[in-house]
């Protein structure tokens, strides 16, 4: 490459890194607005009958789109310290059943690999003590309020059924 081939390639490349950072504050912002439209919006279930959540269908006629805003149920906890108070009291209500859900790998790592598994096994195993079991295996924020996740379903866009409109 010559020098001017690679000064042309780095003034191309800061051009086109400032493009994408400017480009990601106006996405989040977008996104950020949807995500509170869709609080306030009518939602209705998910998709998936046997997911938890909630999703709200963001309408654009100007492209003849719905983009689902995705309002994921609270997440469970990943892993846990072995011989925590938490531990200790998922042990305590859980008995035998614990390794089902929890095994040992330097910490104690979710045996599940997601959420809705995770779900699915706990109410298959405790019927109507699932919600307590669920609810202590809950990820929290400092003040003790579980964690979610809403997903702008941009890949999940799809056109307007002029039927349903």
């Amino acid at each position: 490459m010559t020098p001017q081939q690679i000064s042309q390639d780095v003034a191309t490349a800061i051009e086109q890194r400032s493009i994408i950072k400017t480009a990601q504050v106006i996405l989040k912002a977008c996104e950020k607005r949807l995500e509170l439209a869709g609080l306030e919006g009518d939602q209705i279930p998910l998709q998936e009958a046997d997911r938890e959540g909630r999703q709200y269908l963001a309408r654009c006629p100007q492209l003849n789109l719905i983009v689902p805003v995705v309002f994921e149920s609270d997440q469970v906890i990943a892993s846990l310290q072995s011989g925590s108070d938490l531990h200790q009291h998922l042990v305590t209500i859980s008995g035998d059943h614990f390794p089902l859900f929890f095994a040992a790998s330097g910490k104690l790592d979710r045996v599940q690999k997601d959420g809705q598994e995770f779900r699915q096994k706990a109410r298959a195993t405790f019927g109507l003590g699932a919600p307590e079991f669920i609810a202590l295996c809950l990820q929290r924020d400092k003040a003790g309020i579980p964690k979610s996740r809403t997903i702008i379903a941009w890949d999940n866009a799809r056109k307007i059924d002029p039927t349903t409109a």
